[in-house]
């Protein structure tokens, strides 16, 4: 059985003693040696609580202690034990009194309740009075804000799973974020609501948790039977809704989230959109998702079974390797004349406005959708409040699809027309204007793990943004991480944090006509692009896995705290 080992002077030289967890409890200073615990115990209890200033370890291994036996083993070494040591600090008084209010219901059954209070009372007259140390002991044992603002820290990570969209994408996204956060000894709790469904979620009201992740879920949103009341006002811990859409796509889920939201969003434009359109969001933070190598993703999800045509991720050399594909593009086709006539079918003011936005928009195609549309009100001289554009704007949407569609289109037709070939996967591209052209070679739609081995196998990897104007994609840095050169239409942090024709090649949209020989020129220097591809791997790999993400999502809990 496992168990865990307290290495400590107090006992002779390899003498073995089991600790219950109340003699633990009542003398701080079995923790004082070196501790020996299961590998995997951070899954199970959580890292170490850095929202205390003092004796972090003790608070730690009376967790562990709840969940494993406790032994103690003689070592001559150590004599911390011995001495009687005590810390005085302010500090540690602090974590006493917060370990007697977790813990109080174990002093009260065992007798020990009492005295340990008059212990601590008594100590509290060390201490200026300015220092409120009763107080503080009060607020503990009452388990009032003060006591959660500690404790919260020691609970899971809650991360919901959802409805298999995209090539359940999503759920991919919540599997590496969860596997990332275990990674850093974070304790993590996964919910599927798809599976177990959104009645099954009044089963979490009146927990607490250090945090809950949805990806652009909609959970977030679902109300009480009384419908006003958020479920998710019920459950205790900070939300955040990872979008990887507009915001504005998703006004009625963000409209009706609960009081402590927030939303990680991968595109910086979006974040300005966010604070001042939805007022309810208590904050917004720019977080991008990670990227994962097809080898990553076969361990994380091994459902996902590479297919026995393909070869192996080769390692990376400086010298070029042999790819099967010039150029892939991995996304769907959507015919933008369907958007035309869904436009055409709205009554005449939202018509009139709807083509001008759609002007404004492909005529500036470098500029966020919500600019373009200001540049349409302004035009019509239509003054309104942020409430009623954030309505407008969601009503209009199908004019940014439109134009999306639109310029992917355009994007792929320049270059099937410079006599490239283009490998595209799935059946949307039998619908294709241009499907009977012999550069299009279509392909089987791919899993997610197909097509980090389609991107392994290519020279170029080609991305599309929708009309993301400064974010950044998981499709971008899956395709670095598989060894693939990156093509990409312009993003504001592209450019910020790669260096265009150095770790990936970025193209305008306006200067389409450019596109094809700058392809060709990349096909024709061997070397040059294949320099792009280790450096853009470089970069990806160390920062931009899910992991680096993990980290960055724990700074981001303790800026909250």
């Amino acid at each position: 059985m496992e168990e865990i080992i307290c290495y400590t002077g107090h006992l002779p030289e390899g003498v073995k003693q089991n600790i219950t967890f109340m003699e633990l409890l009542l003398d701080e200073r079995w923790a004082a040696g070196r501790l020996k615990y299961p590998e995997h115990i951070h899954s199970e209890i959580g890292d170490i609580n850095h929202k205390l200033t003092a004796k972090q370890n003790y608070e730690f291994l009376l967790r562990a202690a709840k969940k494993y036996p406790v032994m103690a083993i003689g070592d001559a070494s150590l004599t911390d034990f011995a001495s009687g040591h005590s810390d005085s600090s302010w500090d540690s008084y602090r974590t006493d009194c917060y370990i007697a209010g977790k813990y109080q219901q174990e002093l009260l059954s065992s007798g020990y309740f009492n005295p340990v209070m008059e212990t601590l009372l008594h100590a509290s007259f060390r201490f200026p009075a300015s220092l409120n140390a009763s107080s503080w002991l009060e607020k503990m044992i009452a388990r009032e804000p003060e006591y959660y603002a500690i404790d919260d820290n020691t609970l899971p990570i809650l991360i919901y799973r959802g409805a298999g969209v995209c090539f359940n994408v999503l759920n991919l996204f919540a599997d590496e974020l969860a596997k990332a956060l275990l990674d850093c000894d974070q304790q993590v709790e996964i919910f599927d609501v798809e599976k177990e469904g959104n009645q099954a979620l009044t089963g979490l009201i009146g927990r607490r948790f250090k945090a809950i992740i949805g990806i652009q879920t909609h959970v977030f949103s679902v109300l009480m039977q009384d419908k006003k009341t958020c479920l998710h006002d019920l459950i205790a811990g900070p939300k955040y809704n990872m979008i990887l859409d507009h915001p504005a796509w998703m006004k009625e889920h963000i409209d009706n989230g609960p009081k402590d939201y927030h939303l990680l969003i991968h595109d910086r434009n979006y974040l300005s959109f966010v604070s001042r359109y939805y007022k309810n969001v208590k904050k917004s933070y720019y977080f991008p998702p990670g990227g994962v190598s097809p080898n990553d993703a076969a361990q994380t999800h091994p459902s996902l079974s590479a297919t026995a045509d393909r070869a192996p991720l080769s390692r990376l050399s400086s010298d070029p390797v042999k790819k099967q594909f010039d150029l892939t593009f991995i996304g769907s086709y959507y015919d933008y004349r369907k958007r035309l006539a869904l436009i055409h079918s709205y009554d005449r003011f939202h018509r009139f406005l709807a083509a001008r936005f759609l002007r404004f928009m492909c005529q500036n195609p470098d500029e966020p959708a919500e600019q373009a549309f200001q540049q349409a009100l302004a035009y019509y001289q239509i003054s309104i409040s942020d409430e009623d554009f954030l309505t407008l704007f969601y009503e209009m949407r199908q004019v940014c699809f439109c134009a999306m569609t639109y310029y992917r289109e355009k994007i792929i037709r320049s270059l099937l027309d410079a006599g490239i070939q283009i490998h595209v996967y799935g059946d949307t591209w039998t619908n294709a204007p241009f499907t009977s052209c012999p550069n299009l070679i279509c392909h089987p739609a791919v899993s997610p793990q197909e097509g980090l081995e389609t991107m392994a196998q290519s020279k170029i990897s080609l991305n599309i943004m929708s009309w993301h104007k400064d974010g950044l994609t998981e499709r971008i840095l899956n395709a670095m991480l598989s060894q693939s050169a990156v093509l990409s239409d312009k993003s504001g942090i592209l450019e910020d944090i790669f260096v265009n024709g150095q770790d990936l090649v970025l193209f305008s949209l306006r200067q389409l006509d450019t596109l094809p020989a700058l392809v060709k020129a990349l096909l024709a220097d061997e070397k040059h692009l294949w320099d792009i591809t280790i450096n853009g791997y470089e970069k990806a790999r160390k920062y931009h896995q899910w992991k680096n993400r993990a980290e960055s999502f724990l700074q981001i809990l303790d800026e909250n705290r």
